[in-house]
């Protein structure tokens, strides 16, 4: 099961939405399924040291990328479609004092702006599930940009068998959910674009991230600065309104019917 879905079925676009969720990247821990367990598990799988070049695919707000420069030394090139998330990236970078090793831009994975071979690792995270574009050419152009021997690294969302009408219906309508996958699909298409699985593991589903443990500093800043446009975006527009009921409607059906998957690809050396 690989189902791709139009996105003329959405009350919103991909980058719309991701705007409008990232003016809350400044409190909420990075969402991904998994969570940060998940996250940290697909790093060390990746093998990264101090001396990795690593790109940091739909970055979001910079958690996973600050992640890296904090934990492993290493330098990280996140890209995102969003400024929003961009922005709040940089800020991040800025706060966690690894500026030096890690820097934020907006750019689309299937036409990305850099040299063939130039990383080591290319991570992403709940990246093509959301995608509009063609899942078999965002992966083929980090196949490009990754070094003979580097590592391709994804925590991505996987169906369950026996999900629900209902549940897929949803997932039509969702602004961020444009195919879904198992991880027999998930596989083939890393095979599919020439890497060879090294590691493949499943992690349970963990509850949505909340406000819970994130500090008052962070929910009074966010109240005083994001909140009041995040509600003015809700009452003037009933795409959004519509939207976010969806999300919602989503969310409580991801604990019973999704799991993510963790994944690593390997690229074959010039000379295999």
């Amino acid at each position: 099961m690989m189902e791709e879905i139009k996105a003329n079925q959405k009350p919103v676009g991909t980058r719309e939405w991701y705007d409008f969720i990232g003016r809350m990247g400044n409190i909420l821990p990075p969402i991904h399924l998994g969570g940060p367990e998940a996250t940290r598990a697909l790093l060390d799988m990746c093998q990264l040291d101090a001396t990795s070049r690593v790109l940091d695919v739909g970055c979001g707000a910079g958690h996973t990328a600050c992640l890296i420069a904090e934990q492993y030394g290493a330098h990280v090139q996140g890209i995102d479609l969003s400024e929003v998330m961009v922005a709040q990236a940089n800020e991040r970078a800025r706060q966690q004092g690894v500026t030096d090793r890690v820097e934020f831009r907006v750019a689309d994975v299937c036409q990305m702006p850099f040299g063939a071979e130039s990383f080591d690792v290319v991570v992403f995270e709940s990246v093509l599930t959301p995608l509009p574009g063609d899942k078999h050419q965002a992966l083929s152009e980090m196949v490009r940009v990754l070094r003979p021997g580097g590592r391709v690294g994804a925590n991505e969302g996987t169906l369950k068998p026996g999900a629900p009408p209902e549940l897929l219906a949803l997932f039509d309508e969702h602004p961020a959910i444009y195919r879904y996958f198992t991880p027999e699909t998930l596989r083939s298409l890393f095979e599919a674009t020439g890497l060879q699985v090294v590691q493949m593991t499943d992690i349970k589903v963990t509850e949505a991230p909340g406000l819970q443990g994130m500090g008052l500093r962070s929910i009074l800043s966010f109240m005083i600065r994001s909140y009041p446009r995040f509600v003015l975006t809700l009452l003037r527009d009933a795409r959004f309104r519509k939207a976010q009921r969806i999300d919602e409607q989503v969310t409580s059906g991801l604990k019973q019917y999704m799991s993510c998957t963790l994944i690593v690809g390997q690229k074959p050396d010039h000379d295999v």
